[in-house]
C-alpha cells in the first residue's frame, strides 16, 4: 500500500513552455513537503501497514524528525487511528495524531526534455523511476520514436497478487461479448466462478452484453506493461486541465459538433479536468443522441434515487451526458440516469435540466469523485490502485476495454492535430512482486464438463448412478457373465471433444465398447474444452468372479471374444496366433470353460501357429461344440500365406486341383463366395505387403 510523491496529484500543475524550438522544454510538478516530528513521550510504533493491527516494524523516540507529502497520508476510517503517514526512510507507517509539523516547503520537481538524454542517461532515468527490465524494453522503443515523451513511475506499493484477488469481486471487471466475439472463442475471457452455469454452458450478462471477466483476463488488462505502445499509453496521460494543448477545436473534432464546446471547455478549466477527456467520456457513453432527453418529458422515478420533491414525477427537460447513475437495476439504465438527473443538489448543479448544467455538474462530479482523489488517469479510473483514501472498487468504469479504447481515441486525435510530438507526461503504475508477463487466456469455450455418461450392458442402457458434471469418479458393479460394456458420453458444450479410454477425440459425443476382466477395470473419459482445458472422468467397473450358473453359451463366448462363426467354421483369427492366444481370448468371458485345439489329424496342438484345418473344441457349462478354423489365404493349411497359397488358388481355378470344405473357404480370400483370380490377387498383395487380408 506504500505510495510515493506522485500518487495524489490534486494540486498538480502541468506547464508547457514553448518559447522557441531551440529552448529546452520542461514540465514542473509542484507539491508541499512537510518536516515533522513525533510528539509522544513513549516510543511511537512503526507499522507495516496503515492499521493498528498490522505488524510492528520498530518505533520512533520522542521528537524524531521525518519528512512527508500529502500523497504519503493514508486514511483508515475503520481504525482507532484514522490518518497514517507513510515514512519512506523507514518504509513504514506512523499514526499522524502523534506528530506535529515543524515546517513546510514548496517543491518544484522539474523534468528535463527526454530528447536531450543520451541512451545511458535515459536508462538511468528509467531506473530512478522504479521501472525494471520488463518495463524498460518497451519504454525505450517508445522513446526512440517520441523522444520528448516523459514516463513517470507511480509506485503503488501494492502487492500484485493481493491486488488482483481484490479485483475479482463481482462487478469490478466486465468484458463485452457479442455474437462475433463468441464465435471467435472469446468466452475464454469470461468468469466461470459466478454468473455462469457449467451444466448448461450459459454465461449470464452482468450488465446487458457485459459479462464478468476471469482472473487471467483481469490480470492482462491490469498489467500496465501491456499498454506500452504508441496508442494505448495514453491511458496513463494526466486528466488534469492543460491549456497548452487542450482546446475547443479538439472538442469539435471528437464530438463532430461545436455545440458543446464552451460548456465542456469552461467546465474542464473550472474543475481542473481535461476537456478532451470530458468530450471522450461523452462520446464513449454515446449520450449525444440517446439517453439525453430533449424537450419535455415525464419521468416516473421508481428507482432508489432521491429525485423531485413530489416523490413520483419529474416533468421537464433532463440531460445526463455521462450516464451518471444509469445503472441497469432496480429498473432500467435510461430511467435511472434520468432520475439521477432529476435530483436537487446545487453542489453538482442538479437538476440537470439544461445542457450547460448537465455538462458542468457531471464534469464537477467526475473530477471530485475520481480525478481529485488520486484517479487522475484513465487507467486509475478503471483500476483504483493509485488512490490513498478510496476503496479499490471505487472505479469510474467496469469495462476492461474502456481505458484502451479512450487511449486510442486520444492518440488518433493528437495525431490528426499534429500533437504527437508534444512532451506528454505519462504516469505508469508499478506493483510489487509482478509476474514476468501476463497474457490473455487461450481462445475457445472453457466448458469441459460431461452432460451425460451412460453404460450399456447387453441391451440395456442406463445413466451412471448419481451422475453430475462436477463429479469425476464413478463406480459400477457387474456380474461375472458380463464380459463387455459400451460406454457413451456427451459433453455439455458443442465445442468440446471427448475421448474414451485413449481413443481419438470426437466432437461432443463418443461411444466405445470395452472388454471387462474379472475384478477392477478403470476407464478414463477425457473432455477437452474449446480452449484446451481438460477434465478427466474415471469410471471404475468391477466385474465379479463368474459362477457356474452364470457361464455363457459357447456362441456367447465366441461373440464376446470378437471372433466370427459361420456354420461350423471359426474365423477372425489373426495370422500368427497360436493355441494359447485363442484359448486366452475365449476364457476372458468364462474362466470355467475348457478349450482343446487339435490339428487336421486330430492330434492335440499345444504349440505352433494356428492353421486352416485345425479344430477347436469348447465346453461351457453343459455344452460342447467343435469348430474348424479358417485362416483366409492359408489355402494349404500350413499356417502361412505365401506363394504356395496363390498357386493353390490358380490350380483350383483352372481345375487342376479341387479344394473343398474348410480349404475352399480359406481360398475365398476376398469373401465374395467364389474362388477366382481376384482371390489369387488378394493373396499376392498380402504376400508382398501391399494389402493384408482381413480375417
Amino acid at each position: 500500500m506504500r505510495k510515493n510523491k506522485l500518487l495524489k496529484l490534486a494540486l498538480l500543475i502541468l506547464t508547457l513552455l514553448c518559447i522557441a524550438p531551440s529552448i529546452l522544454i520542461v514540465r514542473a510538478e509542484t507539491y508541499i513537503e512537510y518536516t515533522a516530528r513525533t510528539t509522544t513521550d513513549w516510543g511511537l510504533n512503526i507499522r507495516s501497514e496503515p492499521s493498528s493491527s498490522s505488524t510492528i516494524k520498530g518505533s520512533f523516540s520522542l521528537h524524531s524528525i521525518f519528512k512527508y507529502t500529502d500523497s504519503d497520508i493514508f486514511r483508515n476510517e475503520n481504525d482507532s487511528c484514522v490518518e497514517w503517514i507513510y515514512v519512506s526512510s523507514v518504509n513504514g507507517y506512523i499514526c499522524k495524531l502523534y506528530t506535529e509539523v515543524i515546517s513546510q516547503e514548496e517543491i518544484n520537481d522539474v523534468t528535463n526534455d527526454m530528447s536531450q538524454m543520451t541512451d545511458e542517461e535515459f536508462d538511468a532515468y528509467l531506473n530512478s523511476q522504479g521501472f525494471n527490465d520488463t518495463y524498460k524494453a518497451k519504454l525505450k522503443e517508445l522513446h526512440k520514436r517520441y523522444p520528448s515523451w516523459v514516463f513517470k513511475g507511480v509506485q503503488t506499493n501494492r502487492d500484485w497478487n493481493t491486488t488482483l484477488n481484490q479485483e475479482m469481486k463481482d462487478g469490478y471487471n466486465t468484458y463485452y461479448i457479442d455474437a462475433i466475439r463468441e464465435s471467435a472463442g472469446q468466452e475464454a475471457y469470461l468468469s466461470t466462478d459466478s454468473y455462469y452455469d457449467w451444466t448448461t454452458n450459459m454465461f449470464y450478462g452482468y450488465d446487458g452484453r457485459f459479462f464478468l471477466a476471469n482472473k487471467d483476463t483481469v490480470a492482462y488488462y491490469m498489467d500496465p506493461r501491456n499498454y506500452l505502445n504508441e496508442s494505448s499509453i495514453f491511458m496513463f496521460e494526466s486528466l488534469y486541465f492543460d491549456s497548452t494543448y487542450q482546446n475547443k477545436d479538439s472538442i469539435t473534432t471528437l464530438l463532430g459538433t461545436n455545440r458543446y464546446n464552451d460548456y465542456i471547455y469552461n467546465a474542464g478549466q473550472e474543475f481542473n479536468y481535461s476537456p478532451i477527456a470530458v468530450a471522450i467520456k461523452i462520446r464513449q457513453e454515446g449520450t449525444l443522441n440517446t439517453r439525453v432527453t430533449s424537450g419535455t418529458t415525464n419521468v416516473n422515478c421508481t428507482s432508489s434515487f432521491t429525485y423531485n420533491s413530489n416523490g413520483t414525477l419529474y416533468a421537464a427537460s433532463l440531460y445526463n451526458f455521462f450516464n451518471i447513475g444509469a445503472y441497469s437495476s432496480p429498473t432500467n439504465a435510461d430511467l435511472n440516469g434520468l432520475c439521477y438527473a432529476a435530483q436537487t443538489n446545487e453542489n453538482y448543479f442538479l437538476p440537470w435540466n439544461t445542457e450547460e448544467r448537465a455538462i458542468k455538474g457531471g464534469t464537477k462530479w467526475i473530477a471530485a469523485q475520481y480525478v481529485n482523489v488520486g484517479q487522475y488517469t484513465n487507467y486509475f479510473q478503471k483500476f483504483n490502485t493509485g488512490a490513498t483514501n478510496t476503496d479499490i472498487g471505487h472505479q469510474y468504469m467496469t469495462n476492461l476495454e474502456d481505458p484502451k479504447s479512450q487511449a486510442s481515441i486520444l492518440r488518433d486525435l493528437y495525431s490528426s492535430l499534429g500533437l504527437l510530438r508534444t512532451p506528454f507526461v505519462f504516469y505508469i503504475p508499478i506493483y510489487n512482486n509482478m509476474p514476468e508477463s501476463t497474457s490473455l487466456p487461450t481462445l475457445g469455450n472453457p466448458n469441459n464438463w460431461l452432460k451425460q455418461l451412460t453404460v450399456k450392458v447387453g441391451d440395456t442402457t442406463n445413466s451412471v448412478s448419481n451422475f453430475s458434471g462436477d463429479k469425476t469418479n464413478y463406480s459400477l458393479n457387474v456380474t461375472g457373465n458380463v464380459n463387455s460394456i459400451t460406454i457413451n458420453s456427451t459433453t455439455v458444450a458443442r465445442t468440446s471433444y471427448v475421448s474414451i479410454d485413449g481413443d481419438d477425440s470426437l466432437l461432443q459425443t463418443a461411444s466405445k465398447t470395452v472388454n471387462l476382466n474379472v475384478g477392477e477395470n478403470n476407464f478414463n473419459i477425457v473432455v477437452i474444452a474449446g480452449n484446451g482445458s481438460t477434465k478427466t472422468y474415471t469410471l471404475k467397473i468391477t466385474r465379479s468372479e463368474i459362477t457356474s450358473d452364470e457361464q455363457p453359451t459357447v456362441e456367447e463366448m465366441i461373440t464376446s471374444s470378437k471372433l466370427k462363426l459361420t456354420n461350423t467354421y471359426l474365423t477372425g483369427i489373426e495370422v500368427g496366433a497360436n493355441s494359447s492366444d485363442l484359448a486366452n481370448k475365449l476364457l476372458q468371458s468364462n474362466s470355467f470353460a475348457t478349450i482343446q485345439v487339435t490339428n487336421k489329424n486330430n492330434e492335440n496342438k499345444t504349440s505352433g501357429n494356428l492353421a486352416t484345418g485345425d479344430k477347436i473344441t469348447i465346453t461351457s457349462k453343459n455344452e460342447t461344440k467343435t469348430f474348424e478354423i479358417v485362416i483366409f489365404g492359408d489355402v494349404n493349411g500350413d499356417s502361412a500365406i505365401d506363394k504356395l497359397d496363390y498357386l493353390a488358388v490358380l490350380r483350383h481355378f483352372y481345375k487342376y486341383t479341387e479344394y473343398n470344405g474348410v480349404y475352399k473357404n480359406a481360398a475365398d480370400a476376398n469373401k465374395d463366395g467364389t474362388v477366382d483370380k481376384l482371390d489369387y490377387l488378394a493373396i499376392l498383395r498380402d504376400f508382398y505387403g501391399y494389402a493384408k487380408i482381413t480375417q
